[in-house]
């Protein structure tokens, strides 16, 4: 296999750009004990030996530490290994490697972000954010479903919220119910929902 170039990614690593355009980062140390030339033949059996011995190893690493101060999603990783340009049958092979020994996992993923901040967003924003976050929209309607909980009701979330802020029936300003409103639809509610609940109070009304 011909290497078409090499590209400089900082003073430590190029990456090395076959033709047909897979490409592998090395340092430039590696570059010359391998005998990687721009132009130059790429024997197959060096190949294999950089990929198995070199960037295997390298690429789990990269994938441990990513989740070492913080729980990622499978897409969170995969980003973050194509942003270090491993090819992405190495990548595969991090990711496989993680999900069979549990430290990741997309489900565990969801269950704790909606427990971290059900009560504190909307459902429809927590799910918004999960998805932006790479999450299957069946998994969340799964999560949802087995979590079975009466938070997940809006108007339940939005009481909850309006007792944090102290909110007042029949007592409250007009330029304080103002903010609270505005607090809530930054949070991601419906207005019909808002207006119910800030208008009923929980304990006169069947929601």
């Amino acid at each position: 296999m011909k290497v078409q170039c090499i590209v400089p990614l900082d003073k430590k690593k190029s990456l090395v750009v076959l033709e047909g355009g897979e490409t592998f980062p090395l340092y430039q140390g590696e570059i010359r004990r391998y005998g990687i030339l721009e132009g130059g033949e790429l024997e197959t059996h060096t190949y294999h030996m950089i990929m198995e011995e070199v960037l295997k190893k390298r690429v789990k690493e990269r994938a441990l530490y990513l989740l070492k101060s913080m729980d990622r999603t499978e897409k969170d990783i995969r980003v973050k290994l194509n942003q270090g340009h491993y090819p992405e049958k190495l990548i595969d092979y991090a990711l496989a490697f993680l999900k069979t020994y549990g430290y990741v996992d997309d489900q565990r993923y969801v269950e704790n972000y909606i427990q971290t901040y059900l009560g504190r967003k909307s459902r429809k924003m927590i799910e918004q954010q999960l998805i932006l976050k790479g999450i299957d929209r069946n998994l969340l309607r799964t999560v949802w479903e087995e979590m079975d909980s009466e938070d997940s009701d809006e108007r339940s979330l939005i009481y909850k919220l309006l007792a944090k802020k102290k909110y007042v029936y029949g007592e409250t300003d007009r330029k304080e119910k103002n903010k609270v409103m505005g607090f809530l639809l930054r949070k991601g509610f419906q207005m019909e929902d808002i207006t119910f609940c800030m208008n009923h109070s929980p304990e006169d009304m069947e929601y």
